[in-house]
């Protein structure tokens, strides 16, 4: 009577086994419809592009934590001339702002100027405007202008970066006079 209890008591509990791979079998082989899956947030994302070369580069870093952008990092170069911004939330430099109603995007206010950074998925574009040159590059102008960085791809989108870089109120007092 004993040994047909524990037999008895095995095969449901191998049954019970057998019915749980079964069930997983028909998971893998039956996804969710698309529609139910929400998509995803990456816990971290980060942004790395580079164009042009050495001597008329823009490089851009975003790092984006939970769908926001937390830090980027801009450099350019034309010439000799140097260009280089840096922010990160809550660094006491700069001061962050979220845009209501809307994730992904972030208005930040610089020394001079601001950036609007839009964050997508697998994208993030950075929007510069009424920077001041002088403050972060050292030279004459104004920085406007766009750059933009795709996920996989090491080239950057820009317009605009390089447009009034080192033009000032005295650069035609400078240049020589026709007939020189």
């Amino acid at each position: 009577m004993r040994k047909r209890t524990l037999t008895a008591v095995l095969l449901a509990l191998a049954g019970a086994a057998i019915n749980a791979g079964a069930a997983d079998v028909v998971k893998k082989v039956h996804p969710k419809p698309a529609s139910a899956r929400a998509e995803k947030v990456l816990p971290l994302e980060k942004f790395t592009c580079r164009t042009g070369p050495n001597d008329e580069q823009v490089r851009l870093i975003v790092e984006a934590v939970k769908g926001r952008a937390m830090e980027f990092a801009f450099y350019s170069r034309l010439g000799t001339r140097v260009c280089s911004i840096h922010s990160r939330r809550g660094d006491g430099a700069t001061q962050w702002q979220d845009a209501d109603g809307t994730s992904g995007k972030a208005l930040i206010k610089l020394f001079t100027g601001h950036a609007l950074v839009e964050y997508k998925s697998g994208q993030v574009k950075v929007t510069f405007s009424d920077v001041d040159r002088m403050h972060y590059c050292g030279m004459y102008g104004e920085l406007n202008g766009l750059i933009e960085a795709v996920q996989k791809k090491p080239e950057c989108g820009m317009q605009g970066l390089f447009e009034g870089a080192g033009s000032g109120p005295d650069q035609k007092d400078k240049a020589p006079a026709p007939g020189s």
